[in-house]
Protein backbone atom coordinates (compact mmCIF):
# COMPACT_ATOMS: atom_id res chain seq x y z
CA UNK A 1 0.00 0.00 0.00
CA UNK A 2 1.08 3.88 -0.25
CA UNK A 3 2.74 5.60 2.69
CA UNK A 4 1.41 5.25 6.22
CA UNK A 5 2.42 6.78 9.43
CA UNK A 6 2.18 5.36 12.80
CA UNK A 7 0.85 8.03 15.76
CA UNK A 8 1.85 7.49 19.44
CA UNK A 9 0.04 9.34 22.26
CA UNK A 10 2.87 10.57 24.63
CA UNK A 11 1.00 13.16 26.19
CA UNK A 12 -0.73 11.89 29.20
CA UNK A 13 0.48 12.28 33.02
CA UNK A 14 1.01 8.13 33.28
CA UNK A 15 -0.77 9.09 36.70
CA UNK A 16 -1.73 5.12 37.38
CA UNK A 17 2.53 4.68 37.66
CA UNK A 18 2.36 6.64 40.57
CA UNK A 19 5.81 8.04 41.51
CA UNK A 20 7.72 6.87 38.92
CA UNK A 21 6.33 9.33 36.36
CA UNK A 22 6.44 12.31 38.94
CA UNK A 23 9.55 13.64 37.12
CA UNK A 24 9.57 11.12 34.18
CA UNK A 25 7.22 10.74 30.97
CA UNK A 26 5.28 7.44 31.31
CA UNK A 27 6.76 6.65 27.89
CA UNK A 28 10.33 6.79 29.19
CA UNK A 29 10.04 4.34 32.23
CA UNK A 30 12.73 2.08 31.67
CA UNK A 31 12.45 -1.58 31.44
CA UNK A 32 15.43 -3.37 31.92
CA UNK A 33 17.51 -0.17 30.86
CA UNK A 34 15.49 0.63 27.87
CA UNK A 35 12.63 3.08 27.77
CA UNK A 36 9.04 1.87 27.32
CA UNK A 37 8.89 3.69 23.78
CA UNK A 38 12.14 2.14 22.43
CA UNK A 39 10.34 -1.04 22.93
CA UNK A 40 7.27 0.45 20.60
CA UNK A 41 9.69 1.73 17.95
CA UNK A 42 11.20 -2.37 17.75
CA UNK A 43 7.77 -3.00 15.70
CA UNK A 44 7.80 -0.39 12.98
CA UNK A 45 10.79 0.02 10.11
CA UNK A 46 12.70 3.19 10.65
CA UNK A 47 10.96 4.22 6.99
CA UNK A 48 7.46 4.86 8.61
CA UNK A 49 7.14 8.21 9.91
CA UNK A 50 6.17 8.39 13.94
CA UNK A 51 3.70 11.02 14.61
CA UNK A 52 4.33 11.71 18.53
CA UNK A 53 2.16 13.54 20.93
CA UNK A 54 3.40 16.07 23.50
CA UNK A 55 2.00 17.31 26.76
CA UNK A 56 3.26 16.14 29.91
CA UNK A 57 7.25 16.72 30.36
CA UNK A 58 7.32 16.51 26.62
CA UNK A 59 10.80 18.03 26.05
CA UNK A 60 11.77 14.78 27.68
CA UNK A 61 9.95 12.73 24.65
CA UNK A 62 11.43 15.34 22.16
CA UNK A 63 14.71 15.38 23.57
CA UNK A 64 15.41 11.61 23.76
CA UNK A 65 13.77 10.63 20.66
CA UNK A 66 16.04 13.08 18.45
CA UNK A 67 19.35 11.75 20.20
CA UNK A 68 18.51 7.77 20.63
CA UNK A 69 17.05 8.14 17.10
CA UNK A 70 18.57 10.39 14.96
CA UNK A 71 17.70 8.08 11.89
CA UNK A 72 14.04 8.36 12.37
CA UNK A 73 11.29 10.76 10.81
CA UNK A 74 9.06 12.05 13.65
CA UNK A 75 6.37 14.28 13.36
CA UNK A 76 6.05 16.27 16.83
CA UNK A 77 2.82 17.38 17.86
CA UNK A 78 1.87 19.67 20.90
CA UNK A 79 -1.36 19.10 23.60
CA UNK A 80 -2.36 21.91 25.15
CA UNK A 81 -4.31 20.95 27.32
CA UNK A 82 -3.10 17.75 28.39
CA UNK A 83 -4.88 17.55 31.80
CA UNK A 84 -7.72 18.64 33.04
CA UNK A 85 -10.81 20.14 31.58
CA UNK A 86 -10.94 19.88 27.82
CA UNK A 87 -8.42 17.18 28.18
CA UNK A 88 -8.75 13.21 27.02
CA UNK A 89 -6.95 10.97 24.95
CA UNK A 90 -9.70 11.42 22.10
CA UNK A 91 -8.25 15.73 21.85
CA UNK A 92 -4.67 14.66 21.98
CA UNK A 93 -5.68 12.52 18.67
CA UNK A 94 -7.44 15.37 17.12
CA UNK A 95 -4.11 17.87 17.59
CA UNK A 96 -2.52 15.21 15.21
CA UNK A 97 -5.44 15.59 12.60
CA UNK A 98 -3.26 17.36 9.80
CA UNK A 99 -0.78 15.50 9.71
CA UNK A 100 -2.14 12.28 9.83
CA UNK A 101 -4.39 12.77 6.43
CA UNK A 102 -3.12 9.49 5.21
CA UNK A 103 -3.75 5.78 6.31
CA UNK A 104 -2.10 5.46 9.85
CA UNK A 105 -1.73 3.04 12.76
CA UNK A 106 -2.63 4.31 16.28
CA UNK A 107 0.17 2.78 18.54
CA UNK A 108 -0.78 3.88 22.64
CA UNK A 109 3.02 3.99 24.13
CA UNK A 110 2.41 2.12 27.10
CA UNK A 111 1.50 -1.24 24.94
CA UNK A 112 4.63 -3.19 23.78
CA UNK A 113 4.49 -5.98 20.81
CA UNK A 114 6.69 -8.84 19.94
CA UNK A 115 4.64 -10.23 17.15
CA UNK A 116 4.23 -8.47 13.86
CA UNK A 117 2.01 -5.37 13.56
CA UNK A 118 0.55 -5.41 9.75
CA UNK A 119 -0.34 -2.16 7.65
CA UNK A 120 -3.38 -0.15 7.69
CA UNK A 121 -4.38 -1.50 4.07
CA UNK A 122 -7.95 -2.03 5.80
CA UNK A 123 -9.13 -1.12 9.46
CA UNK A 124 -8.03 -3.91 11.90
CA UNK A 125 -7.87 -3.36 16.09
CA UNK A 126 -5.73 -5.56 17.66
CA UNK A 127 -6.39 -7.94 20.25
CA UNK A 128 -5.23 -9.85 23.09
CA UNK A 129 -5.86 -13.49 23.70
CA UNK A 130 -5.54 -13.68 27.30
CA UNK A 131 -4.54 -17.62 28.67
CA UNK A 132 -7.34 -19.00 30.54
CA UNK A 133 -6.16 -18.16 33.93
CA UNK A 134 -6.33 -14.34 33.74
CA UNK A 135 -9.49 -14.52 31.08
CA UNK A 136 -11.83 -13.25 34.02
CA UNK A 137 -9.63 -10.34 35.81
CA UNK A 138 -8.87 -9.26 32.09
CA UNK A 139 -12.12 -8.04 31.52
CA UNK A 140 -12.39 -6.55 34.95
CA UNK A 141 -9.55 -3.98 33.82
CA UNK A 142 -9.48 -3.71 30.29
CA UNK A 143 -12.32 -2.96 27.41
CA UNK A 144 -12.86 -6.22 25.39
CA UNK A 145 -13.85 -7.21 21.45
CA UNK A 146 -16.51 -9.39 20.46
CA UNK A 147 -15.42 -11.17 16.89
CA UNK A 148 -17.65 -12.77 14.73
CA UNK A 149 -16.10 -13.93 11.24
CA UNK A 150 -12.86 -12.32 12.21
CA UNK A 151 -13.82 -9.42 12.32
CA UNK A 152 -15.04 -6.95 15.88
CA UNK A 153 -18.39 -6.20 15.98
CA UNK A 154 -18.50 -4.64 19.07
CA UNK A 155 -16.50 -2.93 21.87
CA UNK A 156 -17.44 -4.28 25.14
CA UNK A 157 -17.31 -2.06 28.27
CA UNK A 158 -15.11 -3.02 31.26
CA UNK A 159 -16.60 -6.15 32.98
CA UNK A 160 -18.28 -8.12 30.06
CA UNK A 161 -18.26 -11.71 30.66
CA UNK A 162 -18.76 -12.40 26.34
CA UNK A 163 -15.67 -11.34 24.58
CA UNK A 164 -13.32 -12.90 22.51
CA UNK A 165 -9.93 -10.01 22.91
CA UNK A 166 -8.91 -7.39 24.77
CA UNK A 167 -8.82 -3.96 23.52
CA UNK A 168 -4.82 -2.84 23.74
CA UNK A 169 -4.72 0.54 22.38
CA UNK A 170 -3.38 -0.65 18.81
CA UNK A 171 -5.74 -0.21 15.57
CA UNK A 172 -5.02 0.22 11.73
CA UNK A 173 -7.17 3.37 10.25
CA UNK A 174 -7.48 3.02 6.81
CA UNK A 175 -10.77 4.99 6.40
CA UNK A 176 -9.07 8.06 8.40
CA UNK A 177 -11.64 10.58 6.56
CA UNK A 178 -14.37 8.42 8.33
CA UNK A 179 -12.07 8.34 11.60
CA UNK A 180 -11.69 12.24 11.73
CA UNK A 181 -15.76 12.67 11.46
CA UNK A 182 -15.92 9.82 14.10
CA UNK A 183 -14.22 11.86 16.13
CA UNK A 184 -15.74 15.23 16.19
CA UNK A 185 -18.98 13.37 17.24
CA UNK A 186 -17.04 12.01 19.75
CA UNK A 187 -15.44 15.16 21.37
CA UNK A 188 -18.66 16.96 21.21
CA UNK A 189 -19.80 14.17 23.65
CA UNK A 190 -19.12 13.40 27.24
CA UNK A 191 -17.13 9.86 26.09
CA UNK A 192 -14.07 11.55 24.66
CA UNK A 193 -11.59 9.82 26.93
CA UNK A 194 -10.49 6.89 24.65
CA UNK A 195 -9.63 6.07 21.36
CA UNK A 196 -12.23 2.66 21.94
CA UNK A 197 -15.40 5.39 21.66
CA UNK A 198 -14.50 6.63 18.28
CA UNK A 199 -13.65 2.69 17.13
CA UNK A 200 -17.73 2.22 18.53
CA UNK A 201 -18.91 4.97 16.40
CA UNK A 202 -17.59 3.47 13.02
CA UNK A 203 -18.73 0.42 13.80
CA UNK A 204 -22.11 2.07 14.09
CA UNK A 205 -21.86 3.69 10.74
CA UNK A 206 -20.83 0.73 9.63
CA UNK A 207 -17.24 0.54 8.79
CA UNK A 208 -15.32 -2.59 8.95
CA UNK A 209 -12.70 -3.85 11.53
CA UNK A 210 -10.47 -6.86 10.94
CA UNK A 211 -9.62 -8.84 14.16
CA UNK A 212 -5.80 -8.91 14.66
CA UNK A 213 -5.46 -11.40 17.79
CA UNK A 214 -2.29 -11.21 19.78
CA UNK A 215 -0.92 -14.12 21.93
CA UNK A 216 1.60 -11.57 23.64
CA UNK A 217 0.49 -7.94 24.88
CA UNK A 218 2.69 -6.44 27.19
CA UNK A 219 1.30 -3.77 29.17
CA UNK A 220 3.31 -1.06 30.84
CA UNK A 221 0.25 1.31 32.00
CA UNK A 222 0.09 0.38 35.46
CA UNK A 223 2.67 -0.89 38.39
CA UNK A 224 1.37 -4.50 38.08
CA UNK A 225 1.62 -4.93 34.33
CA UNK A 226 4.63 -2.88 34.00
CA UNK A 227 6.36 -5.43 36.48
CA UNK A 228 4.89 -8.15 34.62
CA UNK A 229 6.51 -7.12 31.48
CA UNK A 230 9.81 -6.11 32.63
CA UNK A 231 9.43 -9.91 34.21
CA UNK A 232 8.65 -10.89 30.36
CA UNK A 233 11.62 -9.18 28.64
CA UNK A 234 14.30 -10.11 31.13
CA UNK A 235 13.55 -13.54 31.11
CA UNK A 236 13.43 -13.01 27.14
CA UNK A 237 16.93 -11.74 26.71
CA UNK A 238 18.62 -13.67 29.29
Amino acid sequence: MSQFKVLITTSGTGSRLGDLTKNKNKALIEINGRPTIAYVLDSYSPNIPLVITLGYLGNQVREFMLHEFPNRQFEFVTVDPYEGPGSSLGYSISCAREKLQCPFIFHACDTILIEPIPAPDKNWLGGYIPPEFEWASSSVHYRTHQVKNNKVVKVNDKGAKDFNSVHIGLSGIHDYEIFWRALDVILKSPKSDSDVFVIEKMLSWGVEFAWVPYKTWLDTGNLEALEKTSSFLKNQSS
